[in-house]
């Protein structure tokens, strides 16, 4: 009897052991269930909620790619939406290529991965991401529909961090130039401008022309308008060091000064040069106020605006040199001829003639008209911003 009780038990222990090893490979072999978002999802516009250093960044967009639903990875770059100046364009069709800057300054791109963790239908994911001695620290949700991410980059250090003034007018003796003013301009040309006094001073019978030097005239300009006009409206500029540029500035008519909003201008510097970034949504903003363009000028602006828009992606290069307390801030002939040559573009001057005042459109005209020849045979152009740490 004992015997065969104990075969019995033998044999329900047996049974029980082929049964566990059955149901365990009956688990492995059963489908997992669908990853959430499995595959690749795209996020911009009114789907993607996008901060950078605790403010709204508009332009952009935000590629989200996982197999596994435990890591994935994130693809931001910056995008141009033809529909946000439907109004400016001649027709609703128009395209244009992509002309905004990445989230990070100086990345046109950036991709990196997540740690995903599943909160019902959606993921979050947090983290740091170091790249080229910048660090990224990131947060954020995406489901079906919405994402929304928070970034808070450091910048590598550089010496222009900080706030600095403009740097002061202080008058020249006698006919001497200025001492120090905030902007200095250049260009030298070996062909002058020609000017008919009769175009500003109708007393002076048409015909009586004089010809100077193109950099007597720049200079003349710079001193007695550029820099009381530059002094009366900014204040400071401040070099954050999340890569955002920050202003302290009177708008006209306003007697206090103001603080521009961040994500407006940011900045990186790369092989000894700064490069400013600009976010294309504002400038498209204040061309998209001008309600009186015309169609025909709406058409050359995306001309003009797609020829140049690597330096809207990548950022305008200018040099500056920091020397003590005082910092130069300048572009040269190399960027300054190619926009230069804009004044000659009939849409540019189309817009340009009717800002300035009346008495000084003929003038202004009869100097464009010369300016192809002029820019031709220049030598040297710069244009630089001088600061003074605060």
């Amino acid at each position: 009897m004992k015997k065969n009780l104990l075969f019995v038990f033998t044999m329900l222990c047996a049974l029980s052991f082929f049964t566990a090893c059955s149901d365990d490979d009956n688990k492995k072999n059963e489908p997992e269930g669908a990853v959430l978002l499995k595959g690749t999802q795209t996020y911009s516009a009114d789907k993607l909620s996008l901060k950078y250093g605790d403010s709204p960044l508009l332009g952009k967009a935000i590629t989200f790619a996982t197999e596994d639903g435990k890591t994935g990875t994130i693809k931001m770059e910056g995008v141009f939406d033809p529909s946000i100046i439907k109004d400016l364009l001649p027709s609703k069709t128009e395209q244009m290529v992509a002309l905004a800057p990445g989230v990070v300054p100086g990345e046109v791109t950036t991709m990196f991965n997540v740690d995903l963790t599943q909160e019902g239908n959606k993921y979050t994911f947090e983290g740091t991401n170091s790249n080229n001695g910048r660090e990224m620290k990131y947060a954020g949700t995406v489901d079906s529909t919405s994402m929304t991410l928070a970034v808070n980059v450091t910048m590598p250090k550089n010496d222009l961090l900080g706030t600095w003034n403009l740097a002061p007018i202080v008058p020249g003796e006698g006919a001497e130039a200025n001492k120090s003013q905030p902007m200095t301009m250049s260009w030298v040309s070996s062909t002058p401008i020609k000017i008919d006094w009769n175009w500003i001073m109708p007393d002076i019978p048409a015909g009586t022309v004089a010809e100077m030097p193109v950099d007597n005239i720049v200079n003349l300009l710079g001193s007695l308008y550029a820099s009381p006009a530059l002094a009366g409206a900014l204040e400071s500029i401040t070099f954050q060091a999340d890569g955002n540029i920050v202003a302290s500035y009177k708008s006209k008519g306003q007697t206090e000064w103001q603080t521009s909003p961040i994500n407006l201008a940011q900045y990186y510097i790369k092989d000894n040069k700064m490069y400013i970034q600009l976010n294309i949504d504002n400038i498209i903003a204040t061309v998209k106020a001008n309600k009186s363009t015309k169609a025909s000028t709406k058409a050359g602006l995306v001309d003009i605006i797609g020829e140049f828009a690597s330096l809207l992606s990548n950022g305008v290069p200018m040099n500056y040199a920091i020397k003590g307390e005082a910092a130069t801030v300048s572009v040269d002939q190399t960027l300054l001829l190619p926009l230069l040559s804009l004044l000659s573009n009939e849409t540019i001057v189309t817009l340009l003639l009717p800002n300035i005042p009346a008495d000084y459109q003929t003038a202004a005209s009869e100097v464009l008209k010369q300016l192809p020849e002029i820019i031709k045979n220049t030598t040297e152009m710069n244009v630089s911003l001088h600061l003074v740490k605060k």
